[in-house]
């Protein structure tokens, strides 16, 4: 019987190295492509949560009792909200352009918009960002450099009477040049403490939101008043006062 030699070849050392290391680099590679799909789809999570938080929770917080002034008639026309950033927020832009303010006054007025802008008391005067007021600022009222004494502190609001004359008179104007609807609420942001004289509240800085609430729209007792701040993002800070029952008159009242 003839026998044949049968050839066989196997697979030497070297070469199932080669093909082992093969295995593993592709494995790797393809390892790094799930572990960074999945960082990259941690981090979008995370920040579409820090988005969500960011849009439900508001970036201003009250600093302090809100004041009113109560006219000759026991009428509350004046309000002053201290506002500043809440912690860890960033910097606010209260331009007249960027923020709108809503008030909605029971039975008696309720404007989606009644913001007229930022007021700076500096070396240069009383300012505005507000085209409107600042035209009126320097061609009506005069109040340029040195010509309007006011200073503003944390401990010293005897000066809201001041501010009330100046916005009441900035008020008759706007309404007299046809920039806003006569005996209508109007708000107007004015800085305490301003590191840098623009409408971006910045952590460190201070504002008063004030409020003037001509003839029929002035508060008696009981009444309530609802103030809404909304910034260009984030939650807007709602402030709700109720009137007490007794506005003694030519007077400063806190609301809590």
């Amino acid at each position: 019987m003839n026998w044949r030699r049968k050839s066989r070849k196997g697979i030497t050392g070297i070469e199932a190295a080669i093909v082992m290391i093969a295995f593993v680099v592709v494995a790797a590679a393809l390892a790094f492509v799930v572990l960074n799909m999945g960082m990259f789809t941690t981090q979008k999570a995370k920040e579409a949560i820090q988005t969500g938080l960011e849009g439900a929770t508001s970036a201003l917080q009250v600093d302090g009792s809100t004041a009113a002034l109560v006219n000759g008639n026991s009428k509350v026309d004046f309000i002053a909200v201290p506002i500043k950033l809440a912690p860890g927020k960033q910097a606010v832009d209260l331009g007249y352009s960027r923020t709108t303010i809503s008030v909605l006054i029971t039975n008696k007025a309720a404007l989606e918009n009644a913001y007229e802008g930022a007021l700076y008391i500096g070396s240069n005067g009383l300012t505005s960002d507000n085209p409107a007021v600042e035209y009126i600022i320097s061609n009506y009222l005069g109040f340029g450099a040195g010509k309007l004494n006011l200073t503003l502190t944390d401990s010293n609001i005897s000066n809201l009477d001041a501010l009330r004359t100046v916005i009441g008179n900035i008020t008759s104007k706007l309404v007299a040049n046809g920039n806003v609807s006569a005996n209508t609420p109007v708000v107007f942001v004015v800085f305490i403490k301003n590191t840098k004289i623009d409408a971006v509240l910045q952590n460190g800085e201070k504002a008063l939101v004030l409020t003037y609430l001509p003839n029929a729209t002035a508060l008696g007792a009981y009444d309530s008043i609802s103030i809404e701040i909304h910034p260009p993002s984030g939650a807007p800070l709602t402030v709700d006062r109720t009137m007490p029952a007794t506005l003694p008159a030519d007077s400063v009242i806190t609301l809590g």
